[in-house]
Parts: structure tokens; C-alpha cells; sequence
């Protein structure tokens, strides 16, 4: 089980899950009479409670179309608003429901057609924003317009219509996924209703204005400039965005008409001011992203532009707002000449997912939150698609599995959520955006696509999109179309992994003899040691098996439907058996020991990048579920540790970090630094410290020594490794500048943390100052994780203040408390501050990521600690968004890591006794 740390892959599958997330509400799930009765304009109770629809709101009113005016001048506290909602009224009523929060509407009308004007009155009813707009008369069935005129703060916690400060500056950005557009206006705040929108902005003279459509007029009113932009096609309300401000735009050439496009596409970058210079390798490799997707879809790009545009401070990765994309600053702002790898990797996977969202979210969306998993589960299939096309050296193919293999882990967890989980509170929407939706939801997809056949798949989404375009679909109507193209049932099989949670266990015997040659299959759901969950579970598994005699090597697939099945495998018994080909099955396997010992010895050479990852990871697995002890697993270590692909070879090091931590003694841990150092030092030595001079290298090289230097300094504890880096992070750091050429760009992180582990309080200061004067996201960050890096009692308690320091942006300011309780030394100083200061800091955290607080706390490993953090979180999960489902997850996994612990202690403290 690897370490996000020793992963980009998995850091950047960190980011994707991250991406496309938006401001779901504080919610409580019960909802009583009394706080159902509201709040009307003057602040007297509304006479009679109302049955407050928590859920989709009731039939009955569906909105038609939305013209939105809104002044925006993001240096004052609020802006203000008009909107006008033509509507469909299926039946007379006087009560119509639907969203607006924190508003503050002064002007109410309902314009009936043909008909007199009703006028009544808005009301919140629920801190999630539920309203009501209760009318004066009852209006008749027919077409309508719903007038109100309003104003609201803007949020400071990145969702919404929020403000940015930076530079000395103001800005206005917008994130309304999932349920947040209703702080910026009143609307039925649901991704069903899709309609078009006609939006104008009312800015500051020397403020540019973008919005999802390209600008059709501009005029100045009243010292202003009214900016008008051209109807959208029919979206949801959370796809529309806007950002406003003394912006720097940036045009590109349009991106060229195609084979599937016959217009050029206009495009633009856009960042706050002075940062558009720095967009031009993001603009520069964002066409030919585009045009794969083009290619794979059949369906040109559904807008009339695309603006892509940096965020100063911003809670996701990214959003796919429809033409107008928006992103965290360091997945578009790159110095060409520096960037490290991991950062051109992030930006073209993270812009390969959103733009794979114009199709799938954008064009076709989902009616309800439930069926999220279409947007981000093809997303993330899609993007990896992409990379495989644009950028085969990025090795996407094995980083698909990287990224399964992380899935895996929480999947395993009784408290996981099915991919297609019922939506019954906000707290449901703000959970449907994790592992379980991104990537479990991308591996299933990429199993059925083997299954069927990739043209097969490619043919059943081409027609799934022509269904449904710009309209809404379920999976059902996805599973339909591919069952279509298929020309047999992919629902039913398909249905088995959306519909329940976990992962199958495909236990693999071989059989040779007098009564044939064969394998036997056996299903039941993968827990981890501890677990209390039920192993009796059946999946309908297309299950692909390859296996080798000799030089010759075949495969069979099947779907095993049963709890056993058998596969032949001819006349004659085969050398090896690898139970999951080419590593497309979302499912573990075991083998019995002398099986593992053949696949490595015999098949390993045979095995495809993919497949010997596979391999690796479930020997991890196998650690966690204690089906094999240490002695075992680790005795696989050598050949993993040097084989030539980067997902492999680095899979050891999360095991030997968790070693480190939990399983030996003081006693012990020297063996494990001369195991660890063993591993890798000798590849260290060959790659060096950066590129030789005068040469180039591929990027994959840079991010291997990034991986291997810091597992040798933070886990091997090697003094040399970290000597070195430490000089190389001063060096790099300057007395009166950076020096970016001290150090390769890909080694910055762990050169500044081990610059600030080996230096003093001065050099801690001097970082400090170069962080906080920065405007360069990509360096705050990584300055912040070294800063944070300290274990010197008194600079570490300086580093956890900058948490509450006014300085930090709002996506910053976690990073300090969740480096600290990574490291084993500080976890506990660190658990005792954030307990004091929960209060303090999570007020500040942005609304959308504060219910993953829990999760912070897994880097502990026994039931004393897990004790604590329940009943320290108990009494707050309900004012955190998503954090019941989030504590009892994280409970769990760290109930199960105390549990693996005490399993694998005995077998590790043996293998590395001194």
C-alpha cells in the first residue's frame, strides 16, 4: 500500500478526486417543525410550518430559461442582483420551492402570461437553502416569470459567488457545484433543471468581466461597465461561472477546426493580474487534448469558446464549468523552464478530466446526485484515455492502476459507499465526491470496455450522447446504450458493482492431472484483517486470466457469475498463472504461495507493466489482510524494487514507511534502514541528482529519483541522502533570492523539508518570509509542507499558528496541521493543537473540504487514538458537511491499522532483529 507521499500518480488521483467538487451546504439530516417555519423579510415568524423538501424539489414547477443581472464589485462586502426565471406551472399553487441562500430579496413579482402580475414574498426555510416563494394569489397552469431583485455577501470560503484578495487586489470567482449557485441567486438549484442562461455583469471600469459565453455587448451605466454575454446552451445551475476583476486575459489562437469541428474554437487563458504571462505553456498544450477527445466522442466541442482560468485561491483542482474551466493556480501557471514534472503531469491529467467533462456532465448530465459517478467515473476513464494518446511516456496505462489499487484501500472499508449511493442529505452529495465515485468508478469502466471490446464501448457512448444531448441521463440509459451496442446484457453484470459497495476477492487454485488441467475460481468480498465486514458477497466479475507455458502465453476471460467457477486450460499444465490479464479487473486475487513464487520466477518478465503492479499490489494486499506475513511480502521486495517501470519499482516503499511507524522497536529500526537503503540506494546512485549537464532525460527519470530521494531521507533515514538535500534546499533557498538552478525542479520539496529538519531558526525564518511574501502558489505550497516539516518543538508550534494566520490563503491553511500529524515524532503535539484549535482554524477551511477533517487523524494505529477522535468529533460531524460518512470511515481505517499491526508485529520484529 504506497504512500501518497511516494506517488505522483496517487497525488495526482488526490487532486482528481478533489476536482469538480463544489460547496455543498451545512446540513442536519433530521429536520423538525420548528426549524422548518423560516425567516420572512421583516423578521416575523411565517405563520404555518411547511413540509421543507430536503431532497429534489416536488414536481409541479420546472424552470424554462434565466436571464441574471448581477453587479459585482468584489472590494465591497456584497453585490447585488436581478433575476428572472421563465417557468412551466403544471398545476395552480401559491407556493413555488425553490433555492436561494443567504439572500437577502427585496423584490418579489410573478409575471404570469397574459396575465396580471402576483406579487409575495421569498423565504429561507432551511440553513441549506431550501426557500419558498409564497404568492399573494395562487397562480394558474401555464408559463410564467418568477422577478426578483436581491443582495447577498459575497463567501469567503470559496464556494458560491466568493472573494479573493490577493496582490493587493480584488476578485470575484464562482464554484457552484454542488449545491451553491443559490448563494449567488435564487434558482431551482438542481442538475436536472438544465435551461439556458442569459447573464450580464455589471463590473467596475477597470475590471474584466468572463462568463461561460463569449461577450455579445458592453456598455457603460452609471460609472459601470454592463457586460453582456450570448445565451448559453441548456445548462444545470451548477455549470454556470463568472470571474470578475482587474484580470489579465490572455488570447490564444483559436484552437483549429478538425474532422469532428468545422469552426475554429476561440480560446483564452485568464489570471489575476500580472500571472498572465505564465499561462502560456497551459494554453500552449490544451489543443491537442481537445481534439483526442473530439476524435474518441465523434461530437465536436459543444461550446461557443473556452476560457481556461487560474484561481488565486480555490477549494477543488478544478471545475468543468461549460466553456469557462476554472483551476487551482499551480495546475496553469508553469515557468517552462522549472516546473517540476509532476506539476506538466498534473496539468495535462487534470485538463485532460475536465475537458472529458464537456461531454459527459456538460453536454449529457446526470437528473440527480446519485448518478455523479457518470460525470466523474468517465472523467477519470476518459482523461487516462487521453494520456495514453497525447502523452504515452506519461505511462498513464499503469498509473489507471495506481489509481485503482488507491480505490481498493477504501473500498475495502465497511463503511465505503456504493458508487451509486442513494442521495438522502447534503451530507450524501458532499461523499459522492471521493475515491469510490473517481476511481473505482473509472476501473469498473475500463474492466466492462476489455469486456466488450474498446470499439464496442467507444460506439455504445457515441450513441448514449447522441440520446441525450444537452439533456439529462441516468445509468440506466448509459448501461442500455452499451447493452445496445454490445448486442448482449452489460447492465445486469455492470449493476452488481454500481449497487453495493466493496471489492471481490478471486482466491485462484490450479489443478493438473489425470482429471484435466484447470483453474479453479472462488468469489467473496476482500477485507483487510480486523475488518468486521461480510465475506460472502458475489459480484458478476469479468474475470481475464493469463498464464504461460514455455514461451507460449494465452488468455481466456469469462464472466464468473457464481461463488466458484472453473476455467480450463487444456491439454497441457501451464508454467505460471497471472488471475487478473493486463490488470483490468476491478477485483484482488490471491494465489497459493508456491503459485506466487512460479508467477515471480517464471512469469514475471512475461508480465506487462500493468499486470507486475497488479502482482505487487496484491502482495500488499495480502499484507493487510494478513493472509501473508512480513517475511513474505518483503521477501518479494528486491525484484519489485528494481524493475523498470516507476509504478513498480516504488510499491515497496509505503510497506517499509508502515514498518517504520507502527510494527518495531527502536531496537529494530536500524536493520530497517540498511533494508530500506538497500533497496534503492545502488538506482540512486545511477540517477544521481539531476540531469547530467548538457542532457536531457524523460520525465518519468525525474519523478523515479524524486520518489526514491525521498523515500531514502524520510523513511530509509540514510544521513547522507539527507545531508545532501539539506544542502541543496539551502542552496536553492539564497540568502536574498531563490536559486532555481540549485536544485532540480522535481527535488525542491524534499530539499527545503530537509533543509528545515537540518537548519535553525534562522533559515526557518527566512522561509517563512519568502512563503508569505509569495505569490507564486506552487512555491507557498511547497514552502509551507517544508515549514511544516519541522520537528523542533518551538518552530513546530510556529508552523501550526500559520494555520490561523491571515496571510495564508484559504486552500493553505490546513497544509501546516496535516504535515505535522504525518510525522510520527510530532502526531500527537500536533493531534493536542488541533483539538485547541479546531474552532479557530476549520472556520476558516473552505466549506466543501471541512468535513474531511477526520481523515487527518488515520496516521494513528491504535484503538486508544481512535477512541479519542470519536469522541472529540462526535458532537461536530453534523456541522461538517460529509463528515458522519467521513468519521466512521476514518475510524475504521484506523481501527484496522491498529488491527494489521498487531498481526504483522511478530513476523516483522523477527525479520529485522538486530
Amino acid at each position: 500500500m504506497k504512500s501518497p507521499t511516494h506517488s505522483f500518480v496517487a497525488l495526482a488521483c488526490a487532486l482528481l478526486a478533489l476536482a469538480g467538487c463544489g460547496g455543498s451546504s451545512d446540513v442536519r439530516p433530521e429536520y423538525s417543525a420548528a426549524e422548518g417555519r423560516g425567516v420572512a423579510e421583516g423578521g416575523e415568524a411565517v405563520e404555518a410550518a411547511l413540509d421543507v423538501p430536503l431532497g429534489p424539489l416536488p414536481e409541479g414547477v420546472t424552470p424554462l430559461r434565466y436571464s441574471l443581472w448581477l453587479e459585482v464589485v468584489p472590494s465591497r462586502d456584497r453585490f447585488r442582483g436581478r433575476v428572472e426565471i421563465d417557468v412551466r406551472v403544471d398545476r395552480a399553487t401559491d407556493l413555488i420551492w425553490m433555492h436561494g441562500q443567504d439572500l437577502s430579496v427585496t423584490e418579489v413579482e410573478v409575471l404570469p402570461e397574459g396575465a396580471e402580475g402576483i406579487s409575495g414574498r421569498f423565504e429561507q426555510m432551511h440553513e441549506t437553502g431550501v426557500a419558498a416563494l409564497r404568492l399573494d394569489a395562487a397562480i394558474e397552469p401555464g408559463e410564467a416569470t418568477l422577478v426578483l431583485g436581491y443582495d447577498a455577501p459575497y463567501d469567503r470560503q470559496l464556494k458560491g459567488l466568493y472573494r479573493v484578495d490577493t496582490g493587493g487586489e480584488s476578485y470575484a470567482f464562482t464554484q457552484f457545484e454542488a449545491t451553491s449557485a443559490r448563494l449567488a441567486f435564487p434558482c431551482f438549484d438542481e442538475p436536472r433543471f438544465k435551461t439556458p442562461f442569459e447573464l450580464t455583469l455589471s463590473v467596475s471600469r477597470d475590471h474584466e468581466a468572463v462568463a461561460n459565453t463569449a461577450p455579445t455587448g458592453l456598455r457603460e451605466v452609471g460609472g459601470m461597465r454592463e457586460v453582456r454575454f450570448a445565451p448559453t446552451e441548456p445548462l444545470p445551475t451548477y455549470l454556470v461561472a463568472m470571474a470578475v476583476g482587474p484580470l489579465d486575459i490572455v488570447e490564444h489562437a483559436p484552437i483549429p477546426a478538425n474532422d469532428v469541428r468545422d469552426r475554429p474554437l476561440p480560446f483564452r487563458g485568464v489570471a489575476a493580474r500580472g500571472q498572465g504571462p505564465r499561462l502560456a505553456y497551459a494554453l500552449e498544450h490544451t489543443a491537442a487534448l481537445l481534439a483526442d477527445l473530439e476524435a474518441y466522442f465523434g461530437v465536436a466541442y459543444p461550446y461557443d469558446k473556452l476560457d481556461i482560468i487560474a484561481v488565486p485561491d480555490f477549494a477543488s483542482g478544478a471545475m468543468e464549468n461549460a466553456g469557462a474551466i476554472t483551476f487551482r493556480e499551480t495546475l496553469l501557471l508553469l515557468d517552462p523552464e522549472h516546473a517540476p514534472e509532476g506539476q506538466r503531469r498534473a496539468f495535462a491529467y487534470v485538463m485532460a478530466h475536465e475537458l472529458a467533462h464537456q461531454w459527459f456532465g456538460n453536454l449529457v448530465t446526470m437528473p440527480w446526485w446519485d448518478d455523479i459517478w457518470l460525470n466523474e467515473a468517465f472523467a477519470t476513464w476518459m482523461g487516462n484515455k487521453v494520456m495514453r494518446h497525447v502523452h504515452p511516456e506519461y505511462h498513464a496505462d499503469v498509473g489507471m492502476v495506481e489509481s485503482v489499487h488507491g480505490a481498493m484501500g477504501n473500498d475495502s472499508l465497511t463503511s465505503a459507499r456504493q458508487i451509486r449511493q442513494p442521495i438522502e442529505t447534503n451530507h450524501d452529495i458532499r461523499n459522492a465526491f471521493d475515491s469510490i465515485t473517481y476511481r473505482k468508478g473509472g476501473g469498473v469502466l475500463e474492466m466492462f470496455e476489455r469486456w466488450i471490446g474498446e470499439d464496442t464501448f467507444r460506439e455504445g457512448i457515441r450513441e448514449h450522447l447522441s440520446r441525450h444531448r444537452f439533456g439529462t441521463a441516468t445509468a440506466e440509459d448509459l448501461l442500455d446504450a452499451l447493452s445496445q451496442m454490445a448486442g448482449r446484457d452489460v447492465a445486469t453484470p455492470f449493476q452488481t458493482f454500481l449497487m453495493q459497495p466493496g471489492v471481490p476477492l478471486v482466491a485462484v487454485t490450479r489443478t493438473c492431472g489425470d482429471d484435466g488441467n484447470y483453474l479453479t475460481l472462488r468469489q467473496s468480498r476482500y477485507l483487510p484483517v480486523g475488518s468486521t465486514g461480510e465475506r460472502e458477497r458475489t459480484w458478476q466479475v469479468p474475470v481475464c486470466v493469463r498464464w504461460g507455458r514455455g514461451r507460449a502465453v494465452e488468455d481466456r476471460c469469462e464472466l464468473v457469475t457464481d461463488a466458484e467457477a472453473r476455467f480450463d486450460l487444456g491439454a497441457s499444465c501451464p508454467d505460471w498463472v497471472m488471475p487478473n490479464a493486463d490488470a483490468a479487473g476491478y477485483y484482488r486475487f490471491t494465489l497459493p504461495p508456491d503459485e506466487v513464487d512460479r508467477l515471480m520466477s517464471r512469469g514475471w518478465s512475461r508480465l506487462t507493466a500493468r499486470e507486475r503492479l497488479s502482482v505487487a499490489g496484491n502482495l500488499s494486499a495480502a499484507f493487510d489482510a494478513a493472509t501473508l506475513d512480513t517475511g513474505a511480502v518483503f521477501g518479494t521486495f528486491d525484484r519489485v524494487a528494481a524493475d523498470d517501470a516507476m509504478g513498480v519499482a516504488t510499491e515497496p516503499m509505503g510497506l517499509v514507511a508502515f514498518a517504520r511507524d507502527h510494527l518495531l522497536e527502536e531496537a529494530q529500526l536500524p536493520a530497517l534502514s540498511r533494508f530500506a537503503t538497500g533497496l534503492y540506494a545502488a538506482r540512486a546512485r545511477r540517477l544521481g541528482w539531476g540531469p547530467r549537464r548538457g542532457r536531457t532525460e524523460p520525465g518519468e527519470t525525474g519523478l523515479l529519483r524524486a520518489q526514491i530521494v525521498t523515500f531514502l531521507a524520510w523513511t530509509a533515514r540514510d544521513a547522507r541522502t539527507r545531508s545532501e538535500a539539506a544542502a541543496r534546499g539551502r542552496r536553492y533557498l539564497g540568502e536574498d533570492a531563490l536559486v532555481p538552478s540549485a536544485v532540480d525542479p522535481n527535488l525542491v520539496r524534499v530539499a527545503l523539508q530537509m533543509a528545515v529538519q537540518e537548519g535553525d531558526e534562522a533559515l526557518y525564518s527566512r522561509l517563512e518570509a519568502r512563503v508569505l511574501a509569495s505569490d507564486d502558489a506552487l512555491f507557498r505550497g511547497e514552502g509551507l509542507r517544508a515549514l511544516a516539516s519541522t520537528t523542533d518543538p518551538e518552530l513546530a508550534a510556529r508552523a501550526l499558528a500559520l494555520g490561523l494566520d491571515e496571510r495564508l490563503r484559504v486552500n493553505e491553511v490546513t497544509i501546516p496541521l496535516a504535515v505535522q500529524l504525518a510525522l510520527p515524532e510530532r502526531r500527537d503535539a500536533a493531534w493536542a493543537w488541533m483539538q485547541e484549535n479546531f474552532d479557530a482554524l476549520f472556520s476558516r477551511v473552505a466549506t466543501t473540504r471541512a468535513g474531511y477533517a477526520p481523515w487527518m487523524l488515520t496516521g494513528f494505529c491504535t484503538e486508544v487514538r481512535a477512541a479519542e477522535v470519536e469522541a472529540f468529533f462526535a458532537p461536530r460531524v453534523e456541522e461538517l458537511p460529509g463528515a458522519p460518512r467521513n468519521l466512521r470511515g476514518a475510524l475504521e481505517a484506523i481501527r484496522l491499522c491498529a488491527a494489521r499491526a498487531e498481526a504483522q508485529r511478530p513476523s516483522a520484529r523477527a525479520r529485522f532483529a538486530p
